[in-house]
């Protein structure tokens, strides 16, 4: 970085620049050499926020988390009741209603925030960038990752809600979509490099290198020509478990103290699995573990 900066004339100033640390603070992150995480104390103010009362104070308490969603398994999908009370403009403002929905995803995200260390990983530029994605009849995700000594470091989290006109795309359109969202949203990972996509849409794999006689997915397929992407690879449903889930259902985590959130080490992929015991983040509020007997039967139905 000095030799950067040298070389180009420009100057810092001592009293602003910290040299030599293991960590630095910066713009609500905690930064390392090897992975991202949240300020503890800025997760702690989101968790004391009361129960908003007011469109305003639920404006600010959407708002305050934002900032953190790329750290969250299905935002989208935890915080839509919220966004359907606060998509109000300010002659609407009167119809603003906070009701057990509402409720429900106010402790959800809380309990999202707190259930484990926010942390995220960089990426490993001699190990091939991976991404998973998933679409639903209410919205797509995916989750960028790459698998380092049978460890899965994940980089980054994204899914949205679908709006009314995507709600009517054919399921190959959907998965297009998703794939074309993400890709997007993470395009400061991925330009430059091999990217290997999977999907559980089989006839998608041909996407961007064979005719796909759909008009949408032709359009996808072109946006995406500035990125490497290598190979998409089909997986079966069963096996696409987590952008499936992130498409379609709630976190579901165990609870744990605020001060949790700090660095831990990276998970094996043999340690996702979970028990199927309710979690009672609040009163009102219950919170179901992972059941992959649920997700078959949605892959099922569809």
């Amino acid at each position: 970085v000095l030799n950067a900066l040298k070389l180009h004339n420009l100057t810092l100033n001592s009293t602003k620049c910290q040299i030599v640390q293991q960590t630095i603070e910066y713009l609500g992150y905690v930064i390392s050499s090897k992975t991202i995480t949240s300020l503890p104390e800025k997760i702690k103010s989101v968790v004391l926020f009361p129960e908003p009362k007011s469109l305003a104070q639920a404006n600010r308490f959407i708002g305050g988390l934002s900032w953190y969603r790329k750290f969250i398994p299905q935002f989208a999908s935890i915080a839509a009741p919220i966004h359907t009370v606060i998509n109000l403009s300010k002659s609407q403002r009167y119809k603003f209603k906070w009701c057990d929905d509402q409720s429900k995803s106010f402790y959800d995200l809380k309990n999202a925030l707190t259930s484990r260390p926010l942390m995220l990983d960089f990426p490993d530029d001699t190990q091939p960038i991976l991404l998973s994605t998933d679409a639903s009849e209410t919205g797509l995700g995916g989750i960028l990752y790459q698998e380092i000594n049978d460890i899965k470091r994940i980089l980054y989290y994204h899914s949205e809600l679908l709006s009314r006109s995507q709600k009517r795309f054919h399921p190959i359109e959907l998965e297009a979509l998703a794939i074309f969202k993400c890709i997007t949203r993470m395009k400061s990972f991925l330009l430059g490099r091999d990217i290997i996509i999977f999907t559980d849409n089989c006839p998608l794999c041909h996407m961007m290198n064979k005719t796909i006689s759909n008009k949408r997915v032709e359009k996808f397929s072109l946006l995406l020509q500035e990125f490497n992407i290598t190979q998409l690879i089909h997986v079966q449903g069963k096996h696409n478990c987590q952008p499936d889930y992130l498409s379609r259902h709630p976190i579901s985590a165990t609870s744990t103290n605020v001060s949790s959130c700090s660095l831990q080490q990276p998970q094996s992929s043999s340690d996702l699995s979970s028990s199927s015991t309710p979690i009672t983040t609040s009163s009102s509020s219950t919170i179901e573990l992972f059941d992959i007997t649920q997700l078959q039967e949605h892959h099922n139905n569809d």
